[in-house]
């Protein structure tokens, strides 16, 4: 890796780790209001958004472990380097999600079936709740505009968590509401749909990152192709490969020069090099030039 990678990767991890850091203050102070909340209603609804919450905070403080290693420059072992710890994280963060989807699901059927009543309507809670959405809320635009634009999975991920839980509250909200009212039967109703929104969450962030976990083809060849083909003295592109990982890019070919010299071949796969980066943007190229 060469000094202006590391420079780019260390203000990559750097800002990465401001980020998670306020994000899992701000979810501290969340699950920390959650949990009076619960113990003044004994409500079981704000007990699961607690533990919710709870698996935010988690998720941050793993977050910023794995990211420790994962900026980490390429070595011995890992010669590409370790970006794909990240999209690990990230991919990791989809079991959560799983297993609050299921535990929604599960617990609104109960509910249907076994209908009960729910505890005392406290307006107090309620303002505490909005209080835990609004600071919710925030750290999801703000963790996923940062994520989108310092283009970290990890972030990305966990904003999409962020947001279910923002969903849960909601509903949380809304049963407490209704639950004033005796009507018992929206909560669970409420909670599925909320669940939905939650697999989908899952899904995007499923087919995001196993792309980069199973090395999907980055670019279609005939588009490496034809950009090393306008390189003049290149007389044919091949055995063409690419991949993407978080923050960092590989292509790999094989060209013929016109050139009968070595000294004038390696100056074309040079060329062809500085195509392939000024084309598709920072990335590691490898070109062998074939006689």
């Amino acid at each position: 890796m060469n000094v202006d990678s590391i420079q780019v990767t260390n203000k990559y991890s750097s800002e990465v780790k401001k980020v998670l850091f306020i994000v899992l203050l701000l979810n501290l102070l969340v699950l920390f209001i959650k949990i009076i909340a619960g113990a003044m209603t004994r409500s079981l609804s704000i007990w699961g958004d607690a533990v919710h919450s709870a698996i935010d905070t988690v998720n941050n403080m793993v977050g910023l472990v794995i990211l420790k290693y994962a900026t980490e420059p390429p070595d011995t072992k890992h010669p590409y380097g370790h970006g794909k710890f990240e999209t690990l994280a990230a991919f990791g963060i989809v079991v959560f999600l799983a297993i609050a989807c299921v535990e929604i699901i599960h617990g609104s059927i109960s509910r249907l079936l076994h209908p009960v009543k729910l505890p005392i309507f406290k307006i107090e809670v309620v303002w505490l709740l909005i209080i835990t959405l609004i600071v919710n809320v925030f750290v999801w635009i703000y963790e996923r505009n940062i994520g989108k634009k310092v283009n970290s999975a990890l972030l990305v991920a966990d904003a999409s968590h962020t947001g279910s839980d923002v969903l849960i509250t909601i509903s949380v909200l809304a049963s407490q509401l209704f639950v004033a009212r005796g009507m018992y039967w929206i909560d669970p109703v409420i909670a599925i749909l909320i669940s939905l929104f939650i697999a989908k969450a899952g899904y995007e962030i499923v087919t995001s990152t196993v792309p980069i976990l199973v090395d999907e083809a980055w670019l279609v060849p005939e588009i490496v192709s034809k950009t090393v083909l306008s390189v003049n003295d290149v007389l044919d592109c091949y055995d063409i490969y690419s991949r993407r990982g978080p923050y960092s890019a590989f292509i790999e070919c094989k060209i013929k020069v016109k050139p009968k010299d070595l000294f004038t071949a390696h100056k074309v796969a040079d060329e062809v090099e500085d195509k392939l980066k000024n084309e598709f943007g920072n990335c590691h190229v490898m070109v062998h030039v074939e006689p």
